[in-house]
Parts: structure tokens; sequence; C-alpha cells
């Protein structure tokens, strides 16, 4: 790693606090505050979509990883895992892949056994440890630290990024979170304030708690200024997050912000790489325009310096960081036809239609759309695109045209890639049925975790309908219910929703998982 401006970055910062290979003894892994609040209070039972290993996988190849296993037969490590809420889909998912959890919270580890028992998941495993004195028993095709980098005490941070470089197998990846600099550096000073205003009695009139007093201070910021506008996104994003998450987020006893430049280093001292981040379209991040690229484009000869001009330019506060050991193979110069190994499907942005945009990739929107909700090979995708185009289909300059489109517009989020298949079969059982693991999250009061990866929340009370959904009782059974205890509920709708977005499943129980091989 190139680090002749590495020392520019930390101006404001003491470089030498920040940990070195085989840092410092841990004392139980943890300081007194942040083992309180774990001990406390319980981390909130969420799945992280960007930890989504057919997303890691499809990240990882485009980056140029050739020997990468892929998730329907790998092994996945995560750290911090707390309750399993992120690794428990993940394991339902890929049945013939092995996982592990690692937390030093015993009440969060209980938890995740008894959701692995009661969905009879068999490849998943969870551990009570410190990182101190946890040592692994055997490499890690994924490794997932989610939340853990920059809401640890230094010393700890040493550790993990140890265990990343003892762990990972020879083309393995790791997914590591956190907060970055420059861009989290005003939200760093509004913490404290809001923290001192919602202790003041003096300003009751904000509210008294910090979701109030951050939620006042938004709409007192106004939008007159870019500072204002600023200002109001932090305070209001804060706000949003509400009491669950703020205590270990922006409110943690530890949150330190980083910038790149600092986690590229502390990677290289221990064998790593960085390959990009965990989302393609973040490696675009928003608020750059095509001209300013084409300025950066010289600095790709020095990474860390255009990673860092980067995230000055885009005032990102967070990243989801890609790590591969540094001799793993990597293919130089990638080309778009790489997308020819995975499957494709809508993505979360709508791209309008381009000037000019050509006919071949006008036909190839249309077979997306026909797809539904559903990620299909993108070999079938562009077979069922030249039996619409008929002689008109010219298969070497057509497919590789798709190819572009198609790498272009998932770096923009247009598009979702994915390492394999996903099928959302259409419509709904007569009988109603949601997956063993979301029926025990819902018997919990947990939210529910979709194909995608996606956390889905519902008014309370209708867990107790999720939690029914066991496929002995008729749709309209289920409805009469919904219509005495949730009158304001549209169970014919909200049952399609479920069905749109996967919840729902057929079949038996051993066969829950909508992936297509």
């Amino acid at each position: 790693m190139n680090s002749r401006y590495f020392s520019h970055f930390f101006v404001r910062c003491d470089v030498s606090r920040f940990p070195r290979r085989g840092g410092a003894g841990l004392k139980g892994g943890v300081n007194d505050p942040v083992r309180q609040l774990y001990s406390e209070r319980r981390y909130p039972a969420l799945s992280h979509p960007v930890t989504d290993i057919s997303r890691l996988a499809v990240s990882a190849r485009v980056a140029g990883m050739q020997r990468l296993a892929m998730p329907v037969a790998c092994r996945v490590l995560e750290f911090g895992c707390a309750s399993g809420h992120n690794l428990l889909p993940l394991a339902a998912r890929y049945p013939k892949s092995e996982f592990t959890g690692i937390d030093y919270s015993d009440t969060a580890i209980r938890a995740a056994r008894q959701a692995a028992y009661a969905a009879g998941l068999e490849n998943i495993r969870f551990e009570v440890a410190d990182l101190e004195h946890w040592r692994p028993s055997h490499p890690c095709d994924y490794l997932i630290a989610h939340g853990v980098l920059s809401w640890v005490p230094d010393a700890v941070k040493a550790r993990l990024m140890d265990l990343c470089a003892q762990v990972l197998s020879d083309s393995g990846v790791a997914c590591i979170s956190y907060n970055t600099l420059p861009g989290w550096s005003l939200r760093r000073d509004v913490v404290p304030l809001v923290r001192a205003l919602a202790g003041n009695p003096a300003a009751a009139g904000l509210g008294g708690s910090v979701e109030a007093v951050a939620a006042a201070l938004a709409e007192m910021a106004g939008s007159g200024t870019p500072h204002a506008l600023n200002l109001r996104a932090i305070c209001g994003d804060i706000a949003r997050k509400g009491a669950a998450v703020l205590p270990f987020d922006d409110f943690a006893p530890v949150c330190d912000p980083l910038y790149f430049a600092q986690f590229a280093d502390w990677a290289g001292q221990r064998g790593l790489r960085y390959l990009g981040e965990a989302r393609l379209q973040d490696n675009l991040p928003e608020g750059l325009d095509p001209a300013s690229w084409e300025k950066l484009a010289p600095l790709a000869a020095d990474p860390v310096l255009f990673q860092q001009t980067i995230d000055l330019l885009s005032g990102r506060t967070h990243r989801n960081s890609l790590l591969c050991r540094q001799e793993a193979p990597l293919e130089e110069g990638t080309t778009t036809a790489v997308v020819l190994h995975f499957a494709a499907g809508r993505g979360e942005v709508a791209l309008p239609e381009a000037p000019g945009e050509t006919a071949v990739v006008k036909v190839f929107r249309r077979v997306m759309a026909e797809a539904g909700s559903d990620c299909l090979p993108v070999s079938e995708l562009m077979e069922r695109t030249a039996e619409k185009l008929g002689a008109g289909w010219e298969p070497t300059r057509h497919s590789q045209e798709l190819a572009g489109w198609i790498f272009q517009a998932a770096r923009f989020g247009g598009v979702e890639l994915r390492s394999e298949a996903l099928v959302i079969p259409r419509g709904g059982p007569e009988k109603p049925r949601i997956s063993a693991l979301n029926r025990h999250f819902s018997e919990n009061g947990y939210p529910i975790v979709d194909p995608r990866h996606i956390t889905c929340h519902f008014p309370a009370g209708h867990e107790q309908l999720l939690a029914a959904m066991d496929g002995t009782r008729p749709a309209a059974e289920l409805a009469g219910w919904a219509a005495r205890d949730f009158p304001e509920l549209d169970f014919p709708r909200w049952l399609a929703h479920l069905a749109e977005r996967g919840i729902l499943v057929w079949g038996n129980e051993a066969a829950e998982s909508f992936i297509s091989d």
C-alpha cells in the first residue's frame, strides 16, 4: 500500500493511538462501558442487507477475485453476531454452507441458539467468546464484522484486524463496516451537544430525550445554507434511528470514525488488501458528477489517496469495505462480461431511459420488468431478449452491449446482481405459511427477514398473525381474525405484499429456500 500521503490525513488526531499489528492486551476484550451496555440492553434484532453473502460474492468477483467460494457451499463467520438475526436467515437460505456466530453476550447467544433450534437449522453454531480469547478452528470464506470496528476500544480493533488475517481462507473475503472521516466530523460534534441538551432541565422544551432534541434541532436548522442542510440531515437521521438503535450507534460508549487511509494501513500491516465496497453502488458514492470522475481517474495509481479524496468530496459517513489476502489471485482488468456469471433483477434505483438508448437495451428492460421480483441468470434474461428480437438479435454484439449496460446499471443501483437466481413464487398458498425461522421471530416479537435479507417491521400485534401462518389455517380464517382484532389492516393487500416480498413459502419445511441452483 502506498502510504506517502498517510500522515496528511491525521493532522487533527494522534496516529500513535491507533492499533498496530499484535495490539496491547485486551483486559477482557471490551472496556467496562461497552460491556455494561451489552449486559443491560439487547442489541436490536436486525438483518444487514449489505452483508448478504450473495451480494458480497458479486462485489468480490467484480473486484477481480477468481477462486471465490460461492454462497451455496462456503464457510461464514460473523463477529458480533448478537442474537443471530443477521446470520440465521443466511443459514436458512444456504443449508449446504456452514455458519458460525461469535459474541461475548451470553444472553444474546442463548437467544440465537434457541432460534436455530426452533428453525431446525443444523448448519449454524454460536459461541460466547471475547475476541481476545477466541481462536479460529478453521478458515472461513466470508467474514462479517458489521457494527464492530468503530464501536470497540483500540485494542479490540487491533485484535479484530489480526483475526481477519488469521481466519480468512486463501480466497476469503471480509466485510467490515466503520464510520468514516471527514464525513462523520460534524456528527461527532453534534452527538455530545444533543446529549447535553437532553439532560439539561433548561432545554426541557426541546423534548427531554436525545431523539426529541435531535428532531427539534433538525426543525430549527432550516435550509438556508449548506451547513443548515447538513445539520438538518444529521439530526433527522439521529431522530429516525430511535431509542433502540442510538445507544449502540451514534451514542455508543465508543464511536470512533476512521479515515479510509487508517483502515487501509491497518489492513496492509496484516497482509490484507482492500477490494472495494460491499455494495457495488457504494464504489460510486452520490454527489460526484461524471466530470469529477474523469478528473479523479489518474489518482487510481494511488488507491488510498483516490479513496480518501472520494470520501472528502462525497461527504459519506460510513463504509462497508471488503478485504482479502494480499496474495489472493486477482484478475487484472475485469471486463463487463463478468456479469454473465450472475443473476440480475430490478435494482433499488429506477433508472430513467437514457438518450440514445438502443432497441436491444429497451427490450432487455422489458424482460427484466416481466421477471417481477425475481433475479434470474443473466444468460437466461439474454435468451429471453433474443427471443423477442428474433432475427434482429446479433449474439456477439448484443450480448456485449447488454453486459456493458448491466454492469453500469448495477454500479448505480439500477440492477440487482446476485451470485445465484432468486425466484419468488407468484400468488399465494391457500393456507399461508412463513418459514419456521420467521415464525420463531414473530412469536418472540422480533421483525422477520425476507429472502433479500431485508428486515421487515410490522405494527404491534401483527406478529401474532404472522406467527399463526404455519400452513394449517386457510387464508379466510386468518382474514377473519384480522378483521376482528386489526380492523385497520387490509388483510388481502397485506397478504399479497408478503407474497411479493417472498415471505410466504411453499412446499415442506425442508424446502423453504427460494434459491435456484
